[in-house]
């Protein structure tokens, strides 16, 4: 997270996403790696006050007092934000609901460091799953070269460094880990395996007294996406100076795309790249908000080395490939993203219904119609045309908020019949009703 990423890594304006087909789009991932299962009560018992002060951001993050990174004066966006483009929190932190769902990571790395990173509570049927940075719960120790995952990790939610008490610090409490998981080609190892799209876990917390950290703190709703351009709200505890990790910063960023190291073969999707809020360690975990939802687009993961002249963050997407692969394993009971589609029409307007069942929303869902022969598009449809397919994209498609998209078509009979039909993931548990075949209203 402290190195430079390589011109042709940053050349996002060359970058193009593509929208993968059912086929590629229902191909299942590797299964993630996962953590021996730990005592959470021990971990509570570990990460007394005095040690949550003492906890540092990993070390080859951290850039002393030589940081000279700042977000140019006409491009910063944040309200009141300093020169690397962040802004306080309002304390309580616990007054609102983003602040609260947000919350200060706590380990003990490779090496026997305690260290700290961000996460937020991202909403699953248990009710227990924390989303983070891979490299916050796997790292490679410098010590033997061997790949190790972190100990006694702790989320602590609304973490407030500069509460009086234990129960201003940590005003629900600190949460201890039993599991955590990571994609599986994520290794820990240095340069560009940090840098990859692989750089994010989830971690499952246990109980406190009967209570889960969903229903006790609430939860951010996960977009499935693959990147691209968004107004986001980025949350965290960066404490590389001129921060200390003690209080909860925010940043107002534009997104464009940035492709990834280590991509898997024929997938296009990039990572979250803005140049509005600076990298600094502590960070690395927290969520990337889409403005406009309020809902969780990425996982902050990289930035540029603390030697650059101006710095720049990386969050990476929450893609069906990575956040999907270890929502399934982390939280089996949950049903994400089940897209569903409904066809009807007249001799002049076609219109699909698009709905999601589930625990996850997905943005920029491609909805295709397929047209009968003699049926084409009316002149200025806003929508892609090959042959005889129309594709419209719906921005952002909710759990039980449906939505819809017309067509104006000519040419068509009554019962003409017509196919709708969205794309399917590996996390759909019933495809079948992807694909909907219609007729026309006989006399409209």
């Amino acid at each position: 997270m402290s190195r430079r990423m390589t011109l042709l890594a940053l050349a996002v304006a060359s970058v193009t996403l593509t929208v993968p087909g059912p086929a590629a789009a229902r191909s299942v991932p590797p299964p993630p790696d996962a953590s021996p299962v730990m005592d959470p009560k021990r971990t509570v018992d570990y990460w007394t006050k005095s040690k949550q002060s003492e906890a540092d951001a990993p070390e080859h993050t951290s850039g002393g007092a030589e940081r000279r990174l700042t977000v140019p004066e006409g491009s910063r966006l944040t309200p009141d934000g300093d020169a690397n483009g962040y802004g306080r929190m309002p304390r309580p932190y616990s007054a609102a609901a983003a602040s609260r769902i947000t919350g200060r990571l706590f380990f003990v790395d490779a090496d026997g460091g305690r260290r700290s990173c961000s996460g937020s509570v991202v909403r699953s049927a248990g009710g227990l799953l924390v989303a983070t940075a891979a490299h916050c719960v796997y790292g490679v120790s410098r010590q033997t070269g061997q790949g190790t995952w972190s100990s006694n990790i702790a989320f602590v939610p609304a973490y407030d460094g500069h509460g009086q008490s234990a129960n201003e610090t940590a005003p629900y409490g600190v949460w201890g880990a039993r599991r955590a998981w990571k994609p599986q080609p994520f290794t820990g190892a240095q340069p560009w395996n940090w840098d990859s799209v692989y750089d994010l876990a989830l971690v499952e917390v246990g109980r406190s007294g009967g209570a889960t950290l969903q229903d006790t703190v609430g939860a951010f709703t996960p977009m499935r996406n693959q990147g691209g351009d968004y107004t986001i709200t980025s949350l965290g505890y960066p404490s590389d100076l001129p921060y200390d990790g003690t209080r909860q910063l925010w940043c107002l960023g534009r997104t464009t795309v940035a492709p990834g190291y280590a991509q898997p073969a024929g997938q296009t999707a990039g990572r979250l790249h803005t140049v509005n809020c600076h990298l600094f360690g502590g960070n690395s975990g927290g969520p990337w908000l889409d403005r406009s939802s309020g809902m969780l687009v990425g996982v902050l993961s990289s930035g540029a080395e603390n030697a650059s002249p101006d710095g720049y963050t990386v969050a990476n997407p929450l893609g069906p490939g990575s956040y999907g692969a270890l929502v399934r394993q982390a939280d089996p009971g949950g049903v994400y993203d089940s897209l569903s589609v409904k066809g009807a029409g007249s001799a002049r307007r076609l219109t699909a219904t698009v709905r999601m069942r589930g625990l996850m929303a997905a943005a920029r869902v491609p909805v295709t119609f397929g047209l009968p022969r003699g049926v084409r598009p009316a002149p200025g449809t806003p929508c892609a045309v090959v042959r005889r397919k129309v594709t419209c994209t719906i921005a952002v498609v909710a759990p039980g908020r449906p939505e819809r998209v017309s067509i104006p078509i000519r040419g068509a009979a009554a019962r003409a019949r017509f196919t709708v039909s969205v794309a399917a993931t590996f996390l759909d548990p019933d495809p079948r009703d992807n694909t909907h075949a219609f007729s026309t209203a006989p006399g409209r």
